[in-house]
Protein backbone atom coordinates (compact mmCIF):
# COMPACT_ATOMS: atom_id res chain seq x y z
CA UNK A 1 0.00 0.00 0.00
CA UNK A 2 2.75 2.34 0.84
CA UNK A 3 4.57 1.87 -1.80
CA UNK A 4 1.70 1.91 -4.26
CA UNK A 5 0.56 5.42 -2.77
CA UNK A 6 3.40 6.96 -2.50
CA UNK A 7 4.64 5.84 -6.33
CA UNK A 8 1.58 7.45 -7.92
CA UNK A 9 3.59 10.64 -7.82
CA UNK A 10 6.13 9.41 -10.04
CA UNK A 11 3.83 7.73 -12.98
CA UNK A 12 1.53 11.06 -13.42
CA UNK A 13 3.46 12.14 -15.73
CA UNK A 14 4.60 9.26 -17.92
CA UNK A 15 1.16 8.45 -17.71
CA UNK A 16 -0.19 11.58 -19.08
CA UNK A 17 1.71 11.30 -21.91
CA UNK A 18 0.93 7.74 -22.64
CA UNK A 19 -2.76 8.94 -22.53
CA UNK A 20 -2.10 12.37 -24.40
CA UNK A 21 -4.87 13.96 -21.75
CA UNK A 22 -3.83 16.96 -19.46
CA UNK A 23 -2.45 17.21 -15.79
CA UNK A 24 -5.41 17.95 -14.19
CA UNK A 25 -7.33 14.86 -16.33
CA UNK A 26 -4.65 12.49 -14.41
CA UNK A 27 -5.22 14.31 -11.04
CA UNK A 28 -7.94 11.74 -11.35
CA UNK A 29 -6.08 8.87 -10.55
CA UNK A 30 -4.77 9.79 -6.97
CA UNK A 31 -8.38 11.45 -6.63
CA UNK A 32 -9.62 7.42 -7.41
CA UNK A 33 -7.55 5.84 -5.24
CA UNK A 34 -7.99 8.17 -2.46
CA UNK A 35 -11.63 7.45 -2.81
CA UNK A 36 -10.88 3.76 -2.00
CA UNK A 37 -9.74 5.09 1.61
CA UNK A 38 -12.82 7.81 1.87
CA UNK A 39 -15.44 4.53 1.10
CA UNK A 40 -13.59 1.80 3.42
CA UNK A 41 -13.04 4.63 5.91
CA UNK A 42 -16.91 5.15 6.21
CA UNK A 43 -18.28 1.17 5.60
CA UNK A 44 -15.06 -0.74 5.86
CA UNK A 45 -15.74 -1.71 9.92
CA UNK A 46 -19.23 -3.33 8.83
CA UNK A 47 -17.72 -5.12 6.04
CA UNK A 48 -15.31 -6.62 7.90
CA UNK A 49 -17.65 -7.53 10.63
CA UNK A 50 -20.21 -9.02 7.85
CA UNK A 51 -17.07 -11.31 6.30
CA UNK A 52 -14.51 -11.70 8.75
CA UNK A 53 -11.03 -10.67 8.83
CA UNK A 54 -9.81 -13.26 6.34
CA UNK A 55 -12.13 -12.83 3.60
CA UNK A 56 -11.07 -9.19 4.03
CA UNK A 57 -7.95 -9.40 3.59
CA UNK A 58 -8.09 -12.16 0.19
CA UNK A 59 -10.44 -9.81 -0.75
CA UNK A 60 -7.93 -6.43 -0.61
CA UNK A 61 -5.39 -8.55 -1.94
CA UNK A 62 -7.68 -9.63 -4.96
CA UNK A 63 -8.95 -6.22 -5.73
CA UNK A 64 -5.27 -4.71 -5.19
CA UNK A 65 -3.89 -7.34 -7.99
CA UNK A 66 -6.97 -6.70 -10.60
CA UNK A 67 -6.62 -2.77 -10.33
CA UNK A 68 -2.72 -2.96 -10.93
CA UNK A 69 -3.41 -5.06 -13.86
CA UNK A 70 -5.96 -2.68 -15.04
CA UNK A 71 -3.55 0.29 -14.16
CA UNK A 72 -1.33 -0.81 -17.30
CA UNK A 73 -3.63 -1.32 -19.67
CA UNK A 74 -3.55 1.88 -22.65
CA UNK A 75 -7.05 2.07 -21.87
CA UNK A 76 -8.30 5.29 -20.10
CA UNK A 77 -10.83 4.53 -18.41
CA UNK A 78 -9.73 0.85 -17.22
CA UNK A 79 -6.68 2.56 -16.03
CA UNK A 80 -9.46 4.61 -13.49
CA UNK A 81 -10.76 1.72 -12.74
CA UNK A 82 -7.51 0.23 -11.89
CA UNK A 83 -6.88 3.40 -9.58
CA UNK A 84 -9.96 2.76 -7.80
CA UNK A 85 -9.42 -0.65 -7.35
CA UNK A 86 -6.06 0.09 -5.93
CA UNK A 87 -7.30 2.42 -3.40
CA UNK A 88 -10.07 0.13 -2.22
CA UNK A 89 -8.17 -2.74 -1.63
CA UNK A 90 -5.18 -0.27 -0.34
CA UNK A 91 -7.58 1.04 2.33
CA UNK A 92 -8.97 -2.23 3.55
CA UNK A 93 -4.79 -3.52 4.15
CA UNK A 94 -4.60 -0.28 5.98
CA UNK A 95 -7.96 -0.74 8.47
CA UNK A 96 -6.88 -4.63 8.48
CA UNK A 97 -3.21 -3.78 9.50
CA UNK A 98 -2.56 -2.78 13.12
CA UNK A 99 -5.74 -5.29 14.40
CA UNK A 100 -3.90 -8.10 12.65
CA UNK A 101 -0.87 -7.47 13.77
CA UNK A 102 -1.93 -6.77 17.68
CA UNK A 103 -4.04 -10.31 17.42
CA UNK A 104 -1.07 -12.04 15.73
CA UNK A 105 1.87 -10.51 18.47
CA UNK A 106 -0.46 -9.78 21.83
CA UNK A 107 3.06 -10.02 23.64
CA UNK A 108 3.96 -7.12 21.75
CA UNK A 109 1.78 -5.33 19.66
CA UNK A 110 3.24 -1.93 19.90
CA UNK A 111 6.80 -3.18 18.45
CA UNK A 112 4.83 -5.19 15.80
CA UNK A 113 3.19 -2.16 14.30
CA UNK A 114 5.86 0.27 14.44
CA UNK A 115 8.23 -2.63 12.27
CA UNK A 116 5.10 -2.74 10.04
CA UNK A 117 5.37 0.90 10.08
CA UNK A 118 9.04 1.42 9.26
CA UNK A 119 8.50 -1.41 6.78
CA UNK A 120 5.87 1.02 5.04
CA UNK A 121 8.29 3.84 5.32
CA UNK A 122 10.85 2.23 3.59
CA UNK A 123 8.41 0.76 0.52
CA UNK A 124 7.72 4.65 0.15
CA UNK A 125 11.11 5.68 -0.42
CA UNK A 126 11.67 2.99 -3.01
CA UNK A 127 8.85 3.41 -4.99
CA UNK A 128 9.81 7.05 -6.65
CA UNK A 129 13.30 5.01 -7.07
CA UNK A 130 11.87 2.01 -8.71
CA UNK A 131 9.67 4.43 -11.14
CA UNK A 132 12.90 6.17 -11.88
CA UNK A 133 15.37 3.13 -12.18
CA UNK A 134 12.49 1.54 -14.67
CA UNK A 135 11.63 4.94 -16.79
CA UNK A 136 15.88 5.84 -17.16
CA UNK A 137 16.51 1.74 -18.54
CA UNK A 138 13.72 2.45 -20.83
CA UNK A 139 11.92 -0.38 -19.24
CA UNK A 140 8.38 2.33 -18.82
CA UNK A 141 6.65 3.23 -15.71
CA UNK A 142 4.78 0.06 -15.41
CA UNK A 143 7.33 -2.00 -14.42
CA UNK A 144 8.95 -0.03 -11.78
CA UNK A 145 5.86 1.00 -10.73
CA UNK A 146 3.25 -1.44 -10.60
CA UNK A 147 6.19 -4.41 -11.26
CA UNK A 148 7.29 -4.91 -7.67
CA UNK A 149 4.64 -4.60 -6.03
CA UNK A 150 1.96 -6.95 -8.26
CA UNK A 151 4.85 -9.65 -7.39
CA UNK A 152 4.74 -9.05 -3.99
CA UNK A 153 1.16 -9.75 -3.90
CA UNK A 154 1.28 -12.87 -5.96
CA UNK A 155 3.82 -14.13 -3.54
CA UNK A 156 1.64 -13.55 -0.55
CA UNK A 157 -0.99 -15.06 -2.11
CA UNK A 158 -1.17 -18.35 -1.54
CA UNK A 159 -0.08 -17.84 2.11
CA UNK A 160 -3.00 -15.34 2.64
CA UNK A 161 -5.42 -17.90 1.27
CA UNK A 162 -3.95 -20.74 3.39
CA UNK A 163 -2.98 -18.65 6.40
CA UNK A 164 -6.75 -17.85 8.65
CA UNK A 165 -6.59 -14.95 10.43
CA UNK A 166 -7.51 -14.11 14.20
CA UNK A 167 -11.00 -12.98 13.62
CA UNK A 168 -12.78 -10.73 15.85
CA UNK A 169 -16.36 -8.85 15.98
CA UNK A 170 -16.28 -5.19 14.96
CA UNK A 171 -19.26 -3.40 16.69
CA UNK A 172 -20.63 -0.42 14.84
CA UNK A 173 -22.21 1.58 17.62
CA UNK A 174 -21.93 4.99 16.28
CA UNK A 175 -24.73 5.72 13.19
CA UNK A 176 -22.93 8.90 12.17
CA UNK A 177 -20.43 9.67 9.47
CA UNK A 178 -19.45 13.32 9.85
CA UNK A 179 -17.44 14.20 12.80
CA UNK A 180 -18.96 15.66 15.81
CA UNK A 181 -18.70 18.99 17.56
CA UNK A 182 -15.78 18.44 19.83
CA UNK A 183 -13.85 16.38 17.38
CA UNK A 184 -14.12 19.06 14.27
CA UNK A 185 -11.64 20.68 14.88
CA UNK A 186 -8.87 18.07 15.51
CA UNK A 187 -10.18 16.46 12.40
CA UNK A 188 -9.92 19.42 9.85
CA UNK A 189 -5.97 19.69 11.25
CA UNK A 190 -5.32 15.77 10.00
CA UNK A 191 -7.28 17.04 7.09
CA UNK A 192 -5.08 20.09 6.40
CA UNK A 193 -1.60 17.94 7.06
CA UNK A 194 -2.51 15.12 5.25
CA UNK A 195 -3.10 17.76 2.53
CA UNK A 196 0.30 19.27 2.57
CA UNK A 197 1.81 16.09 2.44
CA UNK A 198 0.09 14.49 -0.36
CA UNK A 199 0.60 17.82 -2.68
CA UNK A 200 4.38 17.84 -2.38
CA UNK A 201 4.16 13.48 -2.75
CA UNK A 202 2.09 13.56 -5.88
CA UNK A 203 3.40 16.66 -8.32
CA UNK A 204 6.82 17.33 -6.89
CA UNK A 205 7.84 15.58 -10.12
CA UNK A 206 6.17 17.32 -11.95
CA UNK A 207 7.08 20.34 -10.57
CA UNK A 208 11.07 19.75 -11.00
CA UNK A 209 9.72 18.70 -14.70
CA UNK A 210 8.47 22.29 -15.22
CA UNK A 211 10.46 24.26 -13.29
CA UNK A 212 13.97 22.97 -13.22
CA UNK A 213 14.24 20.92 -16.72
CA UNK A 214 14.50 17.63 -14.62
CA UNK A 215 14.09 14.65 -17.27
CA UNK A 216 11.57 12.39 -16.76
CA UNK A 217 13.89 9.86 -15.13
CA UNK A 218 15.38 12.52 -12.62
CA UNK A 219 12.58 13.91 -11.37
CA UNK A 220 10.71 10.75 -9.38
CA UNK A 221 14.20 10.24 -7.95
CA UNK A 222 14.94 13.27 -6.92
CA UNK A 223 10.97 14.16 -5.62
CA UNK A 224 11.94 11.23 -3.44
CA UNK A 225 13.99 13.39 -1.57
CA UNK A 226 10.60 14.79 0.17
CA UNK A 227 10.30 11.22 1.36
CA UNK A 228 13.44 10.52 3.10
CA UNK A 229 12.80 13.32 4.77
CA UNK A 230 9.67 12.29 6.30
CA UNK A 231 11.02 8.71 7.06
CA UNK A 232 14.22 10.37 9.13
CA UNK A 233 12.25 12.72 11.31
CA UNK A 234 9.43 9.86 12.15
CA UNK A 235 12.33 7.79 13.01
CA UNK A 236 13.41 10.18 15.70
CA UNK A 237 9.83 10.92 16.44
CA UNK A 238 10.53 9.96 20.11
CA UNK A 239 13.64 12.67 21.00
CA UNK A 240 11.76 15.00 19.01
CA UNK A 241 8.67 15.13 20.88
CA UNK A 242 10.40 14.68 23.69
CA UNK A 243 12.88 17.78 23.17
CA UNK A 244 9.72 19.94 22.23
CA UNK A 245 7.51 18.94 25.23
CA UNK A 246 4.13 20.24 23.98
CA UNK A 247 2.06 19.50 20.99
CA UNK A 248 1.79 23.47 20.50
CA UNK A 249 4.92 24.14 19.82
CA UNK A 250 5.78 20.69 17.81
CA UNK A 251 3.03 22.28 15.24
CA UNK A 252 4.77 25.57 15.51
CA UNK A 253 8.01 23.69 14.70
CA UNK A 254 7.03 21.87 12.24
CA UNK A 255 4.96 23.65 9.94
CA UNK A 256 8.02 26.33 10.02
CA UNK A 257 10.59 24.01 9.09
CA UNK A 258 8.18 22.55 6.13
CA UNK A 259 7.46 26.35 5.03
CA UNK A 260 11.03 26.95 4.69
CA UNK A 261 11.43 24.12 2.38
CA UNK A 262 9.07 25.02 0.37
CA UNK A 263 10.04 28.30 0.00
CA UNK A 264 13.55 26.91 -1.04
CA UNK A 265 12.01 24.23 -3.35
CA UNK A 266 9.67 26.80 -5.13
CA UNK A 267 12.01 29.47 -5.08
CA UNK A 268 15.55 27.62 -5.73
CA UNK A 269 17.69 28.91 -8.70
CA UNK A 270 18.77 25.37 -10.05
CA UNK A 271 17.29 21.65 -9.10
CA UNK A 272 20.19 20.96 -6.50
CA UNK A 273 18.71 23.51 -4.43
CA UNK A 274 15.23 23.10 -5.05
CA UNK A 275 16.00 18.54 -4.38
CA UNK A 276 17.51 20.20 -1.09
CA UNK A 277 14.19 22.18 -0.17
CA UNK A 278 12.21 18.89 -1.07
CA UNK A 279 14.06 17.49 2.04
CA UNK A 280 13.64 19.93 4.10
CA UNK A 281 10.25 19.78 4.14
CA UNK A 282 9.95 16.36 4.50
CA UNK A 283 11.61 16.75 7.67
CA UNK A 284 8.96 19.53 8.53
CA UNK A 285 5.75 17.45 7.24
CA UNK A 286 6.53 14.26 9.14
CA UNK A 287 5.26 14.61 12.51
CA UNK A 288 2.12 16.65 11.36
CA UNK A 289 0.42 13.61 10.55
CA UNK A 290 1.25 11.64 13.58
CA UNK A 291 0.70 14.49 16.21
CA UNK A 292 -2.62 15.56 14.55
CA UNK A 293 -3.78 12.39 14.58
CA UNK A 294 -3.16 11.35 17.73
CA UNK A 295 -5.16 14.34 18.86
CA UNK A 296 -8.23 13.52 17.12
CA UNK A 297 -8.14 10.42 19.41
CA UNK A 298 -7.55 12.00 22.87
CA UNK A 299 -10.42 13.27 21.85
CA UNK A 300 -13.00 10.79 21.81
CA UNK A 301 -10.89 8.42 24.92
CA UNK A 302 -14.11 6.63 25.36
CA UNK A 303 -14.42 5.85 21.68
CA UNK A 304 -10.52 5.92 19.89
CA UNK A 305 -11.27 3.35 16.99
CA UNK A 306 -14.34 5.47 15.78
CA UNK A 307 -11.97 8.70 16.60
CA UNK A 308 -9.45 6.78 14.22
CA UNK A 309 -11.64 5.40 11.75
CA UNK A 310 -12.79 9.21 11.46
CA UNK A 311 -9.10 10.29 10.91
CA UNK A 312 -8.93 8.02 8.50
CA UNK A 313 -12.12 9.25 6.43
CA UNK A 314 -9.74 13.53 6.73
CA UNK A 315 -7.06 11.33 5.07
CA UNK A 316 -8.85 10.22 2.30
CA UNK A 317 -10.73 13.43 1.68
CA UNK A 318 -7.56 15.40 1.63
CA UNK A 319 -5.50 12.58 -0.78
CA UNK A 320 -8.70 13.01 -3.18
CA UNK A 321 -9.46 16.86 -3.35
CA UNK A 322 -5.95 18.98 -2.66
CA UNK A 323 -3.61 17.82 -4.96
CA UNK A 324 -6.44 17.70 -7.73
CA UNK A 325 -7.27 21.62 -7.06
CA UNK A 326 -4.12 21.80 -7.21
CA UNK A 327 -3.45 20.06 -10.73
CA UNK A 328 -6.94 22.00 -11.83
CA UNK A 329 -5.37 25.64 -10.61
CA UNK A 330 -2.37 24.83 -12.32
CA UNK A 331 -4.11 24.69 -15.78
CA UNK A 332 -5.02 27.94 -15.21
CA UNK A 333 -2.31 29.96 -13.06
CA UNK A 334 0.81 27.48 -13.86
CA UNK A 335 1.98 24.91 -11.56
CA UNK A 336 4.24 27.74 -9.55
CA UNK A 337 1.53 29.82 -8.57
CA UNK A 338 -0.57 26.85 -8.27
CA UNK A 339 1.55 25.28 -5.42
CA UNK A 340 1.44 28.32 -2.90
CA UNK A 341 -1.99 26.68 -1.76
CA UNK A 342 0.60 24.62 0.66
CA UNK A 343 2.41 27.35 2.43
CA UNK A 344 -1.36 28.80 2.31
CA UNK A 345 -2.11 25.71 4.10
CA UNK A 346 1.12 25.66 6.14
CA UNK A 347 -0.52 28.58 7.22
CA UNK A 348 -3.62 28.02 8.60
CA UNK A 349 -2.43 24.58 10.48
CA UNK A 350 0.00 27.03 12.36
CA UNK A 351 -2.32 29.22 13.34
CA UNK A 352 -4.63 26.99 14.90
CA UNK A 353 -1.94 25.41 16.80
CA UNK A 354 -0.79 29.25 18.05
CA UNK A 355 -4.78 29.85 18.74
CA UNK A 356 -5.29 25.93 20.57
CA UNK A 357 -7.03 26.17 23.70
CA UNK A 358 -4.89 23.05 25.11
CA UNK A 359 -0.94 22.94 24.70
CA UNK A 360 -1.24 18.75 25.68
CA UNK A 361 2.00 17.33 26.02
CA UNK A 362 2.76 15.03 23.16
Amino acid sequence: MAFLLNGLGGVLEPLQRDLHVSRGDVAFYPSLFAAGLVVVGVGGGALVGRIGRTAALRLAMAGMMLGGLLLATPNRVATLLGALLLGLGGAVLVQLGPALLAALHPQAPTAAVGEANALASTASVIAPLAVAAALVSGLGWRIGYLGPALLALALLTVPAWRLAMPEAPILVTDSGNAPSAPLLGPWFDVLVAVSVEFCFIFWAPSALIDWDHASIGQAPALASLFLVGMATARGLAAPITRRLGERRVLILACTGVAAAGFALFWAAPNIVLAAAGLLVAGLGCALLYPTTVSRVVAVWPHAPDRAAARAALASGLAIGVAPFVLARLSEVTGLRNAYLIVPALLLVLAARGVLSKTSTAV
